[in-house]
């Protein structure tokens, strides 16, 4: 996919340069065009995360943030709305979500008793 966006993207910016070329001869003859194509572009990867990696990042963002919160609980039907929820989050189906967002609260919890969950905190 990648492949096709360069490459359609220099068919479109060789178009845009055989448009634009001038004669200033009145009577010569016009020159044929020809495309030129850069020999070098560059694409920007958007890096995509697994539900297993976004759900694990869920559950760090609420570790982080819960310990500020004066309430753990959460609406569940409008969890995506609530301002707790931590962006990451967002993104997760909501049994993703709501199993991420336990652990968070369970890790956030243990870092009161580090001998319940040696190295979590």
């Amino acid at each position: 996919m990648r492949h096709t966006a360069i490459i359609t993207t220099a068919l479109l910016i060789a178009g845009l340069t055989v448009g634009c070329s001038s004669n200033d001869k009145g009577d010569a003859k016009p020159e044929a065009a020809t495309p030129k194509v850069p020999t070098t572009v560059t694409a920007t990867a958007t890096q995509v995360l697994s539900e297993e990696e976004i759900s694990q990042q869920c559950t760090n963002a609420v570790a982080e943030a819960a310990p500020g919160w004066d309430d753990w609980n959460l609406d569940i039907a409008g969890w995506k709305d609530d301002p707790k929820t931590p962006e990451v989050c967002k993104t997760l189906d909501n049994l993703a979500f709501h199993k991420a967002f336990v652990d968070g609260l369970d890790n956030a919890a243990a870092c009161d008793t580090p001998a319940a969950l040696p190295g979590k905190c």
